[in-house]
């Protein structure tokens, strides 16, 4: 077939993405749709081709003043206070943290008000 070019880069994505996705032990249906939602945000996907490539967060995208490392931060702190640790551990799993961080981007994307409300109201801790 002459004439044909074949780009796989999407599917080493994908693919390395799910290999993420697996060690962090997150579910398929959750890995599945956080997926779909990242294919179709390009400035997402770029992030998450960053990540893949260097293991850290590009940091480009930024919503409502919220870029993934602001998000990343974020969920420690969440973490944090679920596990009640202060700081996060060894045995906190920092690959899947940075997924739910671009979980977090993905639905600010889809809803900057709702859920950059949600960011701003705090963690449920009292504020003086």
């Amino acid at each position: 077939m002459k004439g044909i070019l074949y780009d796989a880069t999407k599917v080493k994505v994908c693919q390395a993405f799910y290999a993420v996705c697996d060690y962090a032990g997150l579910q398929g249906e959750w890995a599945d749709k956080l997926w779909m939602d990242i294919l179709s945000r390009r400035e997402l996907y770029e992030e998450l081709v960053y990540y893949i490539e260097h293991h850290t967060f590009l940091d480009k995208l930024k919503v409502r003043g919220y870029s993934l490392c602001d998000l990343y931060v974020w969920q420690m702190n969440r973490y944090n206070l679920i596990k009640d640790t202060g700081k996060n551990p060894r045995t906190c799993n920092k690959e899947k943290m940075a997924m739910q961080a671009f979980r977090s981007m993905a639905d600010l994307l889809a809803d900057p008000e709702d859920y950059g409300k949600r960011l701003e109201y705090g963690q449920g801790t009292d504020r003086l």
